[in-house]
């Protein structure tokens, strides 16, 4: 029997065995109504004394007004995108990146005005001729949409709308950062509350890192090492708002294609622990960009083509020092989910950064779901049957009541037993069933910043559903 056979035919028993796509629900008025009752005034005003009778109308009315309204923040944050790669991307310009250090370390005579300028007119004329480039062809495709033709006729309609863009986010910047830093704080948990929610009126961007990926291996090693995932297999997986790790906002990696990189690695950290022979992962996301990434990369699943996941990290240096656990988990990821393949990176950044790049199996792609779905009204209509749900840098983005709705029905998918893993402490509805196990801190090294060197890392917050 040949190679090639064989190849084609296990290709063909991983797409006969693959999970297939969940359908989707919205939650009830029933499902909602203890959590509202345990949120007292927390609940929104539409929402307060409505007798029994209209309960289910209002709550309906509620949901679609409130659900269109969270899906219209996904503009403002495909915009916030395209303003992270005007300012940070290396691969459209020569200008250097719009950070003090970048600026201060390029050629004499660069100034933050010149280099802003310059790079907005250099995006502007890159997306003209996008080629190949998915984020030139995206953030073509946001300008577009506003109503700004593209085009060399048009070159300065382009640059002012871009300018608004970046004006807009670096304002919204600046009012989180006085947000976090003027805000009455008189205990512990109101300054937790005020971090778990600071984002709730800003745009729902997709981006994402390897960071939070290494804070979740060390928190499901810490699981496994309590005995909390070897009494029974894990099987089945969702990831909550995966994402795309468009570019990064700090370095400007955009060296290689979009890519996802939450489910492949949480796959990854489960069978590199041992406590699962074929995770089935299901990738839920508000995006319909990062469902339709998905869907691709199962469609070139099943022509026998592996994902090519790129992992990126900076090396350490006179103001950075990554902590070394970081940096060996970045050496093995990807390791039992594809093969290492070769990468290459610009000469000039290479002495800056650390480069690897995967060839994850067709059979893993095959194993996985991409589902959309918002998390805070919908859930998929599968009854308790997940074991591990995964959340992280998501519902930071929420107000208290939205991210309680959302904790019930992430809870709702998990069987007795199961776990849901976020990045910060969340309202827990008592009749979510969810009790809370562990909170794993994870370092991820020593910056340098004007008042002193200072820790970066994460925490992840591990419940249990009962």
């Amino acid at each position: 029997m040949g190679a090639r056979f064989l190849f084609v035919l296990s290709l063909v028993l991983s797409a006969a065995a693959a999970p297939t796509a969940q359908a989707v629900r919205t939650m009830t008025f029933a499902e909602a109504r203890p959590v509202l009752a345990a949120l007292g005034d927390s609940v929104p005003a539409a929402l307060r004394d409505r007798t029994s009778g209209d309960a289910d109308a209002t709550w309906s009315a509620w949901v679609k007004q409130r659900d269109a309204e969270i899906r219209g923040r996904i503009a403002a944050g495909d915009e916030d995108s395209v303003v992270n790669l005007m300012l940070y991307g290396t691969s459209f310009t020569r200008w250097p990146r719009a950070t003090p250090d970048a600026i201060a370390a390029s050629p004499a005579g660069a100034t933050l005005d010149g280099v802003m300028a310059g790079r907005v007119a250099d995006l502007v004329t890159a997306i003209e001729s996008p080629g190949g480039d998915e984020r030139l062809q995206f953030a073509r495709q946001v300008v577009e949409r506003h109503g700004v033709a593209v085009g060399p006729q048009s070159r300065e309609a382009a640059r002012r709308y871009l300018v608004e863009l970046r004006s807009r986010v670096l304002s919204e910047n600046e009012r989180y950062v006085r947000r976090l830093a003027t805000a009455p704080m008189a205990s512990e948990s109101q300054r937790q509350a005020l971090h778990a929610t600071v984002y709730r009126d800003r745009g729902l961007s997709s981006d994402t890192s390897l960071r939070i990926d290494f804070a979740l291996d060390q928190a499901l090693a810490a699981l496994r090492e309590r005995g909390e995932l070897t009494r029974r297999a894990v099987q089945r997986v969702a990831v909550v708002g995966p994402g795309l790790d468009f570019v990064d906002k700090a370095q400007g990696y955009d060296l290689y294609a979009i890519q996802t990189i939450q489910p492949f690695a949480v796959a990854d950290s489960l069978l590199r622990l041992g406590v699962a022979e074929r995770p089935a992962v299901a990738a839920l996301d508000i995006s319909p960009r990062v469902v339709a990434h998905l869907e691709g990369a199962q469609q070139r699943a099943r022509r026998g083509e592996p994902y090519r996941l790129n992992l990126v990290l900076e090396r350490d240096g006179p103001g950075l020092r990554l902590d070394p656990t970081l940096v060996e988990y970045w050496r093995r990821a990807g390791s039992h989910t594809g093969e290492e393949i070769a990468t290459e990176i610009p000469v000039e950044q290479a002495v800056q950064l650390r480069a690897r790049a995967v060839a994850v199996r067709p059979n893993i792609v095959l194993d996985m779901t991409a589902t959309h779905l918002n998390i805070v009204f919908e859930r998929l209509d599968t009854g308790a049957a997940l074991d591990l749900v995964v959340a992280t840098n998501v519902l930071v983005y929420y107000e208290p009541c939205e991210q309680a709705l959302a904790v019930s029905n992430m809870a709702s998918m998990l069987r007795a037993g199961g776990l849901l893993l976020t990045n910060q402490p969340v309202p827990v509805p008592a009749s979510a069933g969810l009790s809370p196990v562990l909170i794993v801190a994870v370092g991820f090294g020593q910056v340098e910043t004007q008042t002193g060197p200072h820790e970066r890392g994460d925490s992840i917050y591990v419940y249990r559903k009962a």
